[in-house]
């Protein structure tokens, strides 16, 4: 699906809206306010909605549904969709390292409190949810994924591990009401 549209220059939220919408889906930008997106039913339903937003805003919106690239264009798209998500991969990845990193200075320190390992449930469901962003819109399985994955569950661990150190330090057994 290519999108193309236009909206006034003010106010500026709009475009930067539109932008956001389209940037958490997934979307590439060929050009200033041109992008492309593979066929699904959400970037439809985003189509949908983009409609909606540049109509109500006094803008243009065209979509086009394209049945198939030059077999060289489409390689270079997916290339370029793939090399977007392996920016995303690597930022998450290293926030993985960093969570990694705290759990293991936390437990040089000794720091083995409830308060710790809350905030480090936090975290971890932050990541989670990052990766799932992430994931969501990796629509050609860039190998960059399953390393993630593998870090996350790392991440997982630590952090059991973590708990489990945590309820010994303060004489419990997990599970147990405290």
């Amino acid at each position: 699906m290519v999108i193309s549209y236009r909206v006034p220059a003010e106010p500026s939220t709009v475009r930067v809206k539109i932008w956001r919408m389209l940037k958490s889906i997934g979307a590439l930008y060929i050009q200033q306010s041109v992008c492309i997106l593979p066929l699904t039913m959400e970037t439809q339903k985003t189509a949908v909605q983009l409609q909606s937003l540049v109509n109500d805003n006094h803008g243009e919106v065209q979509s086009l549904q394209v049945e198939q690239f030059e077999s060289s264009t489409e390689a270079q798209l997916i290339a370029l969709f793939s090399e977007q998500r392996a920016v995303e991969y690597q930022e998450f990845l290293n926030g993985c390292s960093t969570f990694k990193q705290e759990i293991q200075t936390e437990t040089e320190l000794g720091k083995f409190t409830f308060h710790e390992v809350e905030e480090n449930e936090a975290e971890l469901v932050r990541l989670k949810r990052w990766y799932r962003k992430i994931w969501k819109r990796d629509f050609f399985q860039s190998e960059h994924a399953r390393i993630s994955q593998t870090e996350l569950e790392e991440c997982e661990i630590a952090l059991s591990n973590f708990t489990q150190r945590v309820y010994q330090a303060e004489g419990h057994t997990e599970g147990e009401l405290v």
